[in-house]
């Protein structure tokens, strides 16, 4: 489940910014992080302190594969935990919250099973955390109404700091074209 609002034109403007203006981009992706903190702060405070069931305290890979994704290191995935600003890829969320780890999939999606054993830890983490999404959903919705108004403020800054650097790239290139004509 994913909330998305959408602004048309915010990817361009960062870009811009990024090329015209590093500094009040840079600005930017700190005013979001600073608006983000509450959520990321809860989502953290969300996450098991100790490994969720037994299990998990012993290292797992998925057959055929290398990649561990146990044990449960509640350090580490704490520091996972990140509020986001992106304006590269294309069809990407601008500003967002992730938590970047397969242990996280595991404990926070986790909602089906294949087999008996999967189906056991399902009912277990659903008994204990309750409902996928355990953690990031949760933490945004405790703090989505604060952190949507703090958005379209920096929002609108951001769009008027585009405005001021296409104006002075607008004034630029007519000074440029000015000397062309007369040299």
């Amino acid at each position: 489940m994913t909330t998305q609002i959408e602004v048309v034109g915010v990817k361009e403007a960062l870009a811009t910014l990024n090329s015209l203006n590093k500094t009040v981009r840079r600005e930017i992706t700190k005013d979001y992080a600073k608006i983000a903190k509450p959520m990321v702060d809860d989502a953290k405070a969300l996450m098991p302190k100790t490994a969720p069931m037994s299990g998990w305290e012993r290292s797992w890979s998925p057959r055929g594969r290398g990649e561990q994704i146990l044990p449960w290191q509640a350090q580490g995935e704490l520091k996972q935990v990140k509020a986001f600003t992106s304006g590269k890829k294309r069809d990407a969320a601008i500003f967002g919250m992730r938590w970047n780890s397969r242990t996280a999939v595991l404990f926070d999606m986790t909602g089906k099973a294949a087999t008996p054993q999967g189906e056991q830890m399902v009912t277990t983490l659903g008994a204990r955390f309750g409902s996928p999404s355990r953690v990031m959903w949760k933490a945004y919705e405790r703090s989505a109404n604060d952190v949507q108004e703090e958005l379209k403020q920096l929002l609108e800054k951001i769009m008027r700091s585009y405005s001021e650097a296409l104006g002075y790239r607008t004034a630029l290139i007519a000074r440029a074209e000015a000397r062309m004509i007369r040299g």
